[in-house]
């Protein structure tokens, strides 16, 4: 999901435009539909007999409807369900080379699922769910949803996406022996509301096979997905199936159905472990068993051990609350406005200094509106003005404004110790404090412990074990962009109990000068070889580790199939 960034705004009589752009129909109801070509290849794997059953619960315009009715013959049953009208009406008036029975059903999978259950149950479910992220999910979809995965043992929690009810009800609909084909974002991988699906996959199927993509196969949006190729539905969940994966470059190299045995097995070991996301599948044997040994090696303690992340500030309208410095003095604020960053571009190295606040400041707006404390009968003339200039414009009609109990005063304004990088487009940075600033929502917040000193934990971070775990507990997008949640950077190991040998002006000079490599290199003499004993070939194998997962995010494109 793309987000805009916030326009600069030098004059009160500016509208304070919103950061983000309103959500499209198409978005909100997660209709982005299928390549024909991917959708002959999920039907032809999935469809092994004529008169083979086969449920589409989310058809769409149809594509996937043609490639079914292609692998069927006259006995042979689709039933299609399709919640928007329109778009079933367009399923129904494509042209069918053969002509199977078809049951169009216009409704929600959700509430037609427990009469889809009471029939006879198909051999295939082949489908597309909805790509619909938590905050667009309708309230009562979402409670029927939940209700039913429930019933079946899964605990839902409430930042899921549609999608992956699609999945796990989808499954429960399969005949024994029956076939799941299905694209899905690339979150499988590696999103916490995902982990209990990707523990139940191999346990309710004989063999699973994820196939991903190294470039985009939806021209339209930033998402990368897979193709989930589920065989054999089993009733002994006591039993783990078999895992493997198959990468290619794009929907034209998809291999022939024949050759999908050249898939990579992995034994169940790398998947069963909830937090070796399925992330790691895609590392080498050395190199996820070193990263896998680092779990339970006792030496090796975690960020959340030294400190608490946080996410920053959410303003509400950051084209409002954060002005540029000049606009401050005007506004006649200087006691009622804090430093603020809010591009991680400007955090360069493991330091952020008065320096590089300065030059920041000079290309944006750096001055955050902090108006707690503050009378409104005690605003200056120019600050009235312009919160009625931001009335007019119904900044104060946002959700996280209108909440508030004075509309204009931004919560949780602190200044941390140091900023994490939230999102990701080389490496994980943790960078001191030293300008007094704070941060918006585009930046993690960090306070460390009384007992921790900040510069040595910010350099402890540079290494290569700690950058390649950052890539499994993070999550990657189709633009190539590793995001890290708070949680999650709390659970990256850090090796700080060696840092106290870092030449951290060495390494400050290196990140600034754009080379990461050697910056890497004495954090790994210092803490992975002199601290912890790892051999030069292991510690290889987690910078290998480190620049394959990177690697594989980077190389996403926007590239039609």
């Amino acid at each position: 999901m793309n987000t805009v960034a916030s326009p600069r705004m030098d004059s009160a009589n500016e509208p304070f435009k919103n950061n983000k752009k309103n959500p499209g129909e198409r978005k909100l109801r997660g209709g982005y539909y299928t390549p024909q070509q991917l959708s002959d290849y999920l039907a032809k794997w999935a469809i092994r007999h004529p008169n083979d059953c086969v449920l589409e619960p989310s058809c769409g315009d149809g594509n996937i409807v043609v490639s079914a009715a292609a692998r069927l013959g006259e006995t042979g049953m689709v039933t299609a369900v399709e919640i928007v009208g329109e778009e079933l009406e367009k399923a129904q008036n494509r042209p069918l080379s053969k002509a199977p029975t078809i049951d169009w059903r216009c409704g929600s999978f959700f509430r037609f699922f427990q009469d889809l259950k009471a029939a006879e149950k198909f051999d295939a479910v082949i489908g597309n769910p909805p790509f619909v992220r938590f905050q667009y999910f309708d309230k009562r979809e979402r409670a029927l949803a939940f209700s039913m995965l429930n019933a079946f043992g899964y605990r839902p929690n409430g930042l899921a996406n549609a999608w992956a009810a699609f999945v796990a009800l989808s499954a429960e609909l399969l005949k024994q022996g029956g076939r799941l084909a299905m694209v899905v974002p690339a979150e499988l991988l590696q999103v916490q509301y995902a982990a209990e699906l990707r523990h139940r996959l191999p346990a309710l199927f004989d063999e699973v096979l994820v196939i991903a993509f190294r470039e985009l196969v939806f021209p339209e949006i930033q998402q990368e997905v897979l193709l989930l190729l589920a065989d054999g539905r089993n009733r002994d969940q006591g039993k783990m199936g078999q895992l493997r994966t198959l990468e290619v470059r794009n929907g034209q190299e998809l291999p022939n159905i024949e050759d999908l045995s050249r898939a990579i097995s992995h034994l169940p070991e790398r998947h069963a472990n909830q937090e070796m996301k399925w992330t790691s599948l895609f590392l080498e044997v050395g190199e996820f068993q070193m990263l896998r040994e680092s779990l339970d090696a006792a030496h090796i303690k975690r960020l959340g051990d030294y400190a608490e992340v946080d996410v920053g500030i959410v303003t509400g309208r950051n084209s409002f609350f954060v002005i540029a410095d000049n606009r401050a003095q005007d506004l006649a604020v200087d006691k009622h406005a804090v430093n603020v960053v809010g591009r991680t571009a400007a955090l360069k190295s493991i330091r952020f200094t008065d320096a590089d606040f300065r030059e920041f400041g000079r290309k944006h707006p750096s001055k955050l509106l902090s108006l707690r404390g503050l009378k409104r009968d005690d605003f200056p003339i120019g600050l009235e003005r312009y919160v009625k200039a931001g009335e007019q414009q119904g900044v104060h009609k946002g959700y996280k404004c209108r909440i508030r109990q004075r509309w204009f005063d931004v919560p949780s304004v602190y200044v941390p110790d140091a900023f994490l990088f939230r999102q990701i487009h080389n490496a994980p940075l943790l960078v001191a404090n030293h300008a007094e600033a704070t941060s918006t929502d585009t930046i993690h917040r960090v306070r460390v412990s009384s007992d921790i000193a900040v510069e040595r934990l910010c350099g402890a971070m540079v290494n290569s074990l700690t950058f390649a775990w950052s890539e499994v507990v993070g999550r990657s997008y189709g633009g190539g962009v590793l995001e890290l949640e708070p949680r999650e950077a709390e659970r990256i190991p850090v090796p700080y109990g060696f840092a106290g040998d870092l030449d951290l002006d060495y390494i400050d000079r290196k990140l600034r000068a754009g080379d990461v490599l050697a910056a890497l290199e004495h954090g790994d003499r210092v803490m992975l070889h002199k601290g912890f004993g790892y051999s030069p070939a292991e510690s290889a194998l987690a910078r290998s580790a480190w620049m394959r997962l990177r690697n594989r995010r980077q190389t996403r494109r926007q590239s039609p199939t």
